[in-house]
């Protein structure tokens, strides 16, 4: 259903010949005329330093554009900061893994006792720190020494602590020893010219530095840094040294609003810093322009009912900006990168046939990361035997992780594909095979010998289910994997999935290299903490138009950049900025003490990277979810966006700024409903009257009655359509199974009177009560059927102890409540009665009734009686439809047994239909049916009073048929509809409330 938001203004549109010109644009036109109009045209002798690789090829295209049409160019050398850096330290950055695991051998010579499993689990943030300390060039020798004191105070109430507390002094000694560890690290590196990315900052500058001091060196080339904005403290003296040397000059992008030194905004703390100690002229700091406060912009608020949303509205935005500017620049800002792949789906592409996508899709927002996910689910999940020492591996899987990964797409496509190959017919649906004999077994843990075996020894069963030791198993089901999804996915028209497989290869062969030349094998939790990192730094890249007009891109990638139009979402807090987490190692107070960043320095980023996305543009739409919305923590605005209302729009007239909330519009009417009564109607023609009568002829039990008597629809689904419920493995009793449980119990223990034909007698009271926790404990695992022994532990223990209990109280009580001795006629019986009806226009109608009887007693005067078991609370008024004191007539009575839907009226009908086809059965006098209800055994038998039925000398069976034959013609009534119930506490547990709407 599509989003329709407020359109733009069409009245008066902005002049594209108005429109400012971009930042780098200007730069550019800068550089030429500085540089490249002299006799020595020194434009080729410059660097000239950008904030992104993004922000290199817009620069080019620019000095490109500036130029007079067909005149040559020496085109500066034009670099990213963080490329610029490494080429200037000389080294290359290692790889993340290699760190990690040179990090470990030099931490194992320190310690021996070093537990691989637990290093994995804070490595990367300590290499994080190392490396957040060279690139700000933190007076490493103090910040340890500092470490250490602080450490030093936590332990210095030794009491405390136990006499022989090695784990406390281990943890000391870290802090102790982390400055060798670092030393250590640097040293081994740099030996092999490589480096993490801080100390190649760190060693740009030294380097920077040693040239300067050495009066024989050549000087440094004359350098240009265009549209940097928070700085590390390395790259901040690598720009003052060339400063202080005459060889650079700095061009920020800013702008008053935040510039002013009075200005509370957050995002030009940095840069006032950098204009006072640096002596920059004001045309460096954008010219004093004011860009935000002086020119006319349309801002709109959009918000979404929910995140998912957002990514629809986007595409719809998108192509209504190029059908009004079609000339336009749009960016749309993705904060929150999950919103990739939505985003993308929604884009129009009669509108948009063009675009650019500067960010990656990171892997871990593929389908191909969610089925690694499962697998490792599987894996790591349920019981390992006769290896308690063993952390990892399963070699029993949990059904519902073994359910969820064989449902996953990619191994569906796999199955669709294996379906259509003639010479594995024995593998034909296999995956469908295996999901339904797990619920035919009801099979909770499944050993991997019998997933094997129910797949059929497939490649892929093997692949998915075989053992995991250590790294080795890991690699090579992988392995394993990847070749049979990409016979799936060989076509053209499966490029992406083709991609996710590439790049899942790509991943599982770097990790293999890496630890095939070592003698300790990794544990499956480690190897997952390794492959997950990976996954996260990998981004499946997109291929566009670099200078498209269209740019899909992440907040940081639009810096130096300007757009006509810009779309930003997840405009909330917790995303924009990202939410206060310190992923450090270091303690708050050691960051602060060094002036290392915080998540404070992380806000003002994003504060400056998100005004300055502002400055130039004439349109922006700031996209955010309401508050309410299901998948987010908070549903509060960003407080860029109370910023700009509160603080900006005050201060420029120009500014337009409409607050809007997205709706959703759907059909005005749905198929299949009616427009008054609001109910679902199927009416009875002569099709639906056939199906109905073969319902009748086959057999009709008394609750399905209830149930159309209760609603008509839950009738028809479940015996006219036959819509069966979706049968699941059991793996804690629920209400039904526990009663069939005290039935099966009961039924046992009484089994061998019913076979003897002899009375249950006082005597043999004791000897039943002996035998009720073994009988309960068989009807609870169920060991004698095909299935797998249910659980005999956790909640099901306890409900194993309660039904004890509760037979044991039942038998107990029985020579006091029902008397004894006790014939018991026959246990489990299957009852019937057929009833003739004379169906208007249809003729006679046979109807089946049919039920099955817990228990028949046979009473001393030879009567017969049926009593069932309830596991659930009924009370005596339960069964009395004459009501208190007879305030009901017998015929008032009969009028509710026949149409009333409430629990006491379905009681009493059940009760009535088993008496009636205990006598048409036995053709012998009964008794009324009495309930015996598991939770009131103090009252004994509770019997429904069926004598309004003959109340005037009337025969049992005769009116019983009478009564019936009404039910039948209603149910075969043309006039009467089938519908929903009006009651919706009948729907709450209805099996069918899916498919109603209800």
């Amino acid at each position: 259903m599509p989003a329709h938001p407020a359109p733009f203004p069409l009245a008066a549109p902005a002049d594209p010949l108005a429109a400012p010109v971009s930042f780098l644009a200007q730069t550019a036109r800068e550089l030429l005329e500085r540089y490249g109009s002299g006799p020595l045209d020194e434009l080729s002798d410059i660097v000239v330093v950008v904030p992104t690789r993004r922000a290199v090829v817009y620069l080019k295209n620019e000095l490109a554009l500036a130029l007079p049409m067909g005149s040559p160019l020496w085109a500066p050398r034009v670099a990213a900061m963080e490329d610029y850096m490494v080429e200037l330290a000389g080294v290359q950055v290692e790889e993340p893994i290699a760190l990690q695991l040179l990090l470990y051998d030099i931490l194992k010579g320190i310690d021996a006792d070093l537990d691989f499993d637990r290093f994995v689990g804070w490595a990367g943030l300590l290499l994080s720190d190392f490396s957040n300390l060279d690139q700000n060039l933190a007076p490493t020798r103090k910040v340890f020494e500092y470490l250490s004191q602080a450490k030093a105070l936590e332990r210095w109430d030794l009491e405390a602590l136990p006499a022989n507390s090695r784990a406390a002094a281990h943890s000391f000694s870290f802090w102790d020893q982390l400055e060798k560890v670092y030393r250590e690290l640097q040293r081994r590196m740099l030996a092999t010219h490589l480096a993490y990315p801080g100390l190649a900052y760190r060693r740009a500058v030294e380097k920077l530095e040693k040239q300067l001091a050495d009066p024989a060196a050549p000087a440094p080339v004359q350098h240009v840094f265009v549209g940097l904005g928070n700085l590390s403290r390395s790259e901040e003296k690598l720009i003052r040294l060339l400063i202080g040397a005459g060889r650079a000059e700095v061009r920020f992008d800013a702008d008053p609003f935040y510039l002013d030194l009075d200005s509370p905004n957050r995002a030009g703390q940095h840069l006032r810093r950098y204009f006072k100690q640096w002596n920059l002229p004001r045309e460096h700091m954008g010219g004093g322009v004011e860009w935000l406060r002086g020119q006319p912009r349309h801002v709109r608020y959009l918000g979404v009912a929910n995140p998912s949303m957002q990514g629809k509205l986007a595409g719809q935005l998108l192509a209504e900006a190029r059908r009004q500017y079609p000339d336009a620049s749009v960016a749309i800002v993705l904060p929150d990168e999950t919103l990739l792949l939505p985003v993308l789906h929604g884009l129009p592409p009669d509108e948009v046939p063009d675009y650019n996508v500067t960010m990656g899709l990171s892997f871990q927002a593929t389908p191909l990361f969610n089925l690694v996910d499962l697998l490792f689910e599987v894996h790591l999940t349920g019981i390992r035997e006769g290896s308690a020492e063993s952390g990892y591996g399963v070699p029993r899987y949990h059904h519902l992780a073994v359910t969820k990964l064989l449902s996953h797409p990619f191994l569906r496509r796999y199955q669709q594909w294996l379906d259509r190959q003639p010479d594995q017919p024995q593998y034909h649906g296999v995956l469908d095979q295996v999901c339904r004999e797990i619920v035919r077994l009801n099979a909770v843990l499944l050993p991997a010998t019998e997933l094997l075996k129910l797949g059929a020894h497939h490649p892929l069963i093997e692949a998915l289910f075989n053992t995991w030791n250590n790294c080795d198993d890991i690699i090579a089901a992988c392995h394993t994997l990847i070749d049979l999804l990409k016979q799936v996915y060989a076509d053209k028209q499966s490029g992406i999935e083709a991609e996710y497989l590439y790049l899942f290869y790509t991943l599982i062969k770097q990790l293999d290299s890496a630890f095939d030349c070592r003698e300790q094998r990794l544990s499956v939790r480690s190897f997952r903490r390794f492959l997950y990192e990976q996954m996260a730094r990998t981004r499946l890249p997109f291929s566009g138009e670099p200078l498209a007009d269209v740019q899909v891109m992440g907040l940081l990638e639009t810096r130096a950049l300007d757009f006509d139009h810009v779309i930003i979402l997840s405009c909330n807090e917790g995303v924009l900025p990202a939410p206060k987490k310190q992923q450090s190692l270091f303690p708050y107070d050691v960051l602060t003490e060094f002036k290392l960043p915080t998540y404070a320095d992380a806000e003002a980023i994003t504060a400056y990277n998100f005004w300055r996305l502002l400055q130039r543009t004439q349109r922006v739409d700031l996209v955010h979810v309401l508050p309410g919305a299901e998948g987010i923590k908070s549903g509060e605005r960003s407080r860029f966006l109370l910023q700009l209302q509160n603080d900006l729009l005050p201060q420029n007239p120009q500014l337009t700024l409409e607050d809007l909330a997205v709706s959703v519009v759907g059909p005005e009417t749905e198929v299949g409903v009616d427009a008054y009564e609001g109910d679902l109607i199927l009416e009875k023609d002569a099709e639906m009257l056939a199906a109905l009568r073969g319902v009748l002829e086959r057999n009709i039990s008394p609750s399905r009655l209830n149930d159309f008597l209760a609603c008509s629809l839950r009738f028809y689904f479940s015996k006219v359509a036959r819509f069966y419920e979706n049968e699941a493995v059991e793996e804690t009793l629920e209400a039904g199974s526990f009663g069939t449980m005290v039935h099966a119990a009961l039924e046992n223990l009484m089994r061998p009177f019913e076979q003897d034909a002899c009375p249950l007698t006082a005597a043999d009271i004791p000897n039943l009560v002996k035998q009720a926790a073994e009988e309960v404990r068989k009807a609870l695992r169920q060991e004698e059927t095909e299935k797998h022994a249910r659980p005999d532990e956790g909640l099901n223990h306890v409900y194993g102890q309660v039904a004890v209990r509760l037979i044991t109280r039942y038998l107990e009580g029985l020579e006091e409540k029902e008397g004894l001795p006790l014939r018991l006629f026959s246990l489990e019986k299957d009852l019937a009665a057929t009833v003739f009806v004379d169906v208007p226009e249809s003729g006679r109608l046979a109807v089946r009734l049919f039920g099955k009887a817990d228990r028949v007693d046979q009473l001393p005067d030879g009567r017969l009686r049926v009593v069932d078991y309830k596991t659930g609370l009924v009370e005596a008024n339960d069964l009395n439809l004459t009501g208190y004191r007879n305030r009901f007539t017998p015929a008032e009575a009969t009028e509710r047994l026949l149409y009333e839907a409430s629990s006491s009226a379905d009681k009493v009908r059940q009760l009535w239909l088993y008496r009636f086809m205990l006598a048409s059965t036995e053709k012998r006098e009964t008794e009324n049916t009495a309930i015996v209800s598991m939770r009131n055994l103090d009252k004994g038998l509770l019997s429904a009073d069926l004598s309004f039925l003959t109340s005037e000398g009337q025969d049992f069976v005769q009116t019983s048929e009478e009564l019936v034959t009404k039910i039948v013609l209603r149910i075969l009534d043309p006039n009467e509809p089938i519908r929903k119930t009006d009651d919706f506490k009948k729907c709450e547990h209805c099996p069918y409330k899916g498919i109603c709407a209800r």
